[in-house]
């Protein structure tokens, strides 16, 4: 049972993980304890399923409104073609010159910028914005079969389309394990 104890435990630090790097916020926390430990009579798998449960509707309740000086999470879209992968944010009112896009590691794609808030001629004072006005970072595991060399990024109507080359697998990238 400690085995099992230990697995769950780290499940739900992953999704934890999973959960502040799509929202940029902790994960919120139970009642009176972080995790309540599961009982003998409790299948292990379920209360990892209720955890999880927890978290995705905890994702549903988030307020779009973004607090001053807080990070902004744009939504983000993943489509398939035959020989691309897409990656589309939605950045409207984001300068091209505002956003950066860079590929850490080969493994891992880091778009970030800042959104900055109207220029008025004169003084101008907010009476109430729900527009998020902030800096702003998404970081996307790339798939394993993608050509980092031709990446293509476009900001078309508020809209940021970044595509993806595949490429084939190489002979070099297929290795037969031979069973002794």
């Amino acid at each position: 049972m400690e085995q099992t104890t230990e697995r769950v435990d780290d499940l739900i630090g992953q999704v934890e993980r999973f959960y502040r790097s799509l929202t940029g916020q902790n994960a919120p926390p139970t009642q009176e304890v972080p995790y309540a430990p599961i009982p003998p009579e409790r299948d292990p798998e379920r209360h990892l399923a209720e955890q999880v449960d927890r978290l995705l509707a905890s994702l549903g309740n988030l307020s779009p409104a973004t607090p001053p000086g807080t990070a902004w999470t744009p939504p983000l879209a993943l489509w398939e073609t035959p020989a691309d992968f897409w990656i589309c944010l939605d950045l409207p009112g984001v300068a091209r010159e505002a956003i950066q896009i860079r590929v850490v590691n080969r493994g891992l794609l880091v778009i970030s910028g800042e959104r900055r808030g109207p220029r008025f001629d004169g003084e101008a004072r907010r009476i109430y914005d729900e527009a998020p006005r902030a800096s702003l970072r998404r970081m996307v595991s790339l798939p394993p079969n993608v050509a980092v060399e031709h990446i293509e990024a476009r900001l078309r109507d508020g809209m940021l389309e970044i595509r993806l080359p595949r490429v084939a697998a190489s002979e070099a990238d297929v290795r037969t394990v031979p069973v002794n």
